[in-house]
């Protein structure tokens, strides 16, 4: 099947910023893990201290996106609306790659079940075997984003953006 290979566009950036926030010391996040930047999980291979720059934290972020946006690439096979693209980045971005491959999210979206996906979807707040609250508000904001038709204006102000 032939679809269109997508980027993240700036609100897609924006929102997880916007949810993720910026801090520029490494901090253990709600689940644990040793965080720094936009939500970048650290790991031993990270050849940084434990405060960096605005821009390595851009460095880093950009980074991130790219791997998610590689493993979107690679297990959705469908064509998705921008809006529908950057929501699924964001989740894979705040879940992680194993964590959303377990819900099926991306198998109910590939076989169009978008309901079922985003009710999924919208309780999806684990994060390293742990129960979240506060995503919850991030993930309303991604499901909003993933089913408005792609028109800038309505799905900007939806999304929070």
């Amino acid at each position: 099947m032939t679809y269109q290979l997508l980027q993240i566009s700036l609100a897609g950036i924006n929102l997880i910023k916007k949810y993720q926030g910026l801090s520029l010391e490494k901090y253990r996040d709600e689940s644990g893990l040793w965080v720094i930047g936009y939500g970048h999980i650290v790991s031993p291979a990270d050849c940084f201290g434990d405060i960096i720059t605005p821009s390595q934290a851009e460095i880093l972020l950009s980074a991130d996106i790219d791997i998610c946006e590689q493993f979107l690439h690679e297990n959705i096979g469908i064509t998705l609306g921008q809006f529908q693209y950057d929501a699924l980045i964001s989740l894979i971005f705040s879940c992680g790659k194993t964590q959303v491959m377990q819900t099926g999210i991306l198998n109910d979206i590939a076989q169009g079940n978008y309901a079922k996906a985003t009710e999924i979807w919208r309780h999806e707040q684990m994060l390293n075997g742990k129960y979240i609250p506060s995503l919850a508000a991030l993930r309303q904001a991604e499901c909003e984003l993933f089913t408005i038709n792609d028109c800038p204006q309505s799905a900007l102000s939806h999304a929070g953006v």
